[in-house]
């Protein structure tokens, strides 16, 4: 009786992981949210593209550090069908747009205002970061960022493009 409780105490501790995706191999789930414009962008609208979905926070220096190295790449690979779609998790849209002007991006900036998009992707820690194929498929997660992450992208955004 004692085994049963224990596995049945973890088998519930593990069940409400399963519900969030976020994992190489889910479908990455819809994103509707209003960019710092207010316009609405879905990540419905971006299918047949790669993406680069990439959460960051104002507050978080290495998120700061790396949005030029993903406008680098949002430059470099947009004509051949890639985008970055950054989420910012913040309250505020005037914050984000604050430190946009500090640092623009070419690329849409959406603002998590209730975390609920941020959830869905089930992470810890920022920047985190989440490459989807064409079909709407996570092929990749990353935490972190830094110059060899960068190669990194390059590569598989690279070989997604490609397929």
């Amino acid at each position: 009786m004692k085994t049963i409780i224990t596995v049945s105490f973890f088998m519930l501790l593990l069940a409400p992981v399963s519900v969030f995706a976020g994992k190489p191999g889910d479908a990455a789930p819809a994103i509707s949210l209003a960019d710092v414009h207010g316009d609405t962008v879905t990540l419905e609208s971006l299918k047949g593209k790669v993406v680069l979905l990439n959460f960051w926070a104002p507050w978080c220096r290495s998120c700061k550090e790396e949005l030029p190295d993903l406008d680098g790449l949002h430059k470099k690979y947009s004509s051949s069908g890639f985008t970055v779609l950054s989420v910012c998790m913040e309250r505020s849209a005037s914050a984000v747009s604050g430190h946009l002007q500090k640092r623009p991006v070419s690329f849409p900036v959406l603002v998590d205002k209730d975390g609920k998009v941020s959830e869905a992707y089930f992470f810890s820690g920022l920047p985190a970061s989440f490459l989807i194929g064409k079909d709407g498929i996570i092929r990749y997660r990353h935490m972190g960022s830094g110059k060899e992450l960068l190669k990194i992208y390059e590569q598989e955004i690279t070989d997604l493009l490609n397929k």
